[in-house]
Formats: C-alpha cells, sequence, structure tokens
C-alpha cells in the first residue's frame, strides 16, 4: 500500500517518470519503468497508469485515444481469434486488467491458454506469421506454467499463460496470489469492445 503522508509526493514524481519513459518508448512497459526507477519507495500500476493515460490523451487528443483504445481492443479480438482458429481444442480466457476492457502500451494483454502444449502453441502461431513467440514461465498454484509472448504486426502484446485443462484453470481466481480475478470467454470480451465503440462515437 502507498503511504498517504510526505512520501505521496515523491511517489507521484517517481509515478510521472516511469509513466513517461513508457509513453517515450524507453521501456516496453510499466514492469520496466519501475525495474529503472532503482532504490526507494515504488508507485502502484494504478498511479503509473493514471499518469501514462493523461500523457496520451494530452499528447492525441482524446478523441485519439479513444480510437487507440478501441485499435488495441480489436487487436486482442483478433488475436484471440487466431489462436482459436489455430487450436481449436484449446479454451482461451481473458483475464485480469484485459478481461475488464483495459489495453493499452502498461502492459501485455493477458489470458490462459488451457489444453494445449506451450511449444505447440509457439510454433502454429509463428507458422501463422507472427512474430516469433517468447516464452517465459509463471509460478502458479497449479505449479511453474509457461506463457507465450505473442504481439502482432501492429506491436500489440498479448501474454498467453498456458495451462493443463483442469477445474482451476477456469476459475476467476489469481493463480499466483488466489486472489479474485475477472475471467471472460471471447463472446463475452466482444462485448465489451462493442461497447467501447459505441461509447467512442
Amino acid at each position: 500500500m502507498e503511504p498517504s503522508n510526505s512520501n505521496t509526493d515523491d511517489l507521484d514524481t517517481r509515478a510521472q517518470h516511469a509513466a513517461r519513459m513508457v509513453f517515450d518508448g524507453a521501456v516496453v512497459d510499466i514492469n520496466g519503468a519501475l525495474a529503472k526507477l532503482g532504490d526507494g519507495l515504488l508507485p502502484t500500476h494504478a498511479r503509473v497508469r493514471r499518469h501514462l493515460q493523461a500523457m496520451q490523451q494530452a499528447s492525441n487528443g482524446l478523441g485519439q485515444w479513444w480510437r487507440d483504445r478501441l485499435a488495441a481492443l480489436e487487436a486482442i479480438v483478433e488475436l484471440v481469434q487466431t489462436v482459436q482458429y489455430l487450436v481449436p481444442d484449446a479454451t482461451v480466457l481473458l483475464t485480469g486488467r484485459t478481461a475488464q476492457g483495459h489495453v493499452d502500451a502498461s502492459a501485455p494483454a493477458s489470458a490462459r491458454v488451457i489444453g494445449v502444449g506451450a511449444p505447440e502453441l509457439a510454433d502454429v502461431l509463428e507458422q501463422h506469421g507472427l512474430h516469433p513467440p517468447g516464452v517465459a514461465s509463471l509460478s502458479t498454484s497449479l505449479g511453474v506454467m509457461p506463457i507465450v509472448q505473442v504481439e502482432d504486426r501492429g506491436g500489440h502484446a498479448i501474454d498467453l499463460l498456458v495451462l493443463p485443462d483442469t477445474p482451476a484453470a477456469h476459475e476467476a481466481v489469481n493463480l499466483v496470489d488466489g486472489a479474485r480475478v475477472s475471467v471472460l470467454g471471447l463472446d463475452r470480451f466482444c462485448e465489451i469492445v462493442e461497447a467501447a465503440n459505441i461509447e467512442s462515437r
């Protein structure tokens, strides 16, 4: 939790600096910016994200910001549709902030891909013409699971957490810390995108 004393101003300054790094393209995402801040108290992702959003709106105007947000949401829909087409037996679930319709340059979108192996998934995505996926790992309640990191030609990124087909993989629970988390299938996510489209008009 961030302190509510005189350190708040310093945290806000550091959050602005982190947001500026993301905005200028000096780092890929907020995690990279926070790592570059060095020692001392670190602002939350939410605080940095607020400054980043304000910078984007001030630079491009609110109308362009909405159009960029909608384009990012539609790009994630297309990426998930591609995964479902290439591995039809797998289940794909959008998770976290992504499932709430928050997709921006501050972090990759996130989804679970259930019932397929990571090597197979990475191979078919690369054969389909996407940038060669990266593969990382994450310690979860189901064990150490692979993450296939995918980016489309427009630079929109999504981290695909590859999981075995177990009941826990489908639950609306953070598989790292056990907290409740938003989890949506593509149909429900498309409803969020359509609502954003209407709101942007």
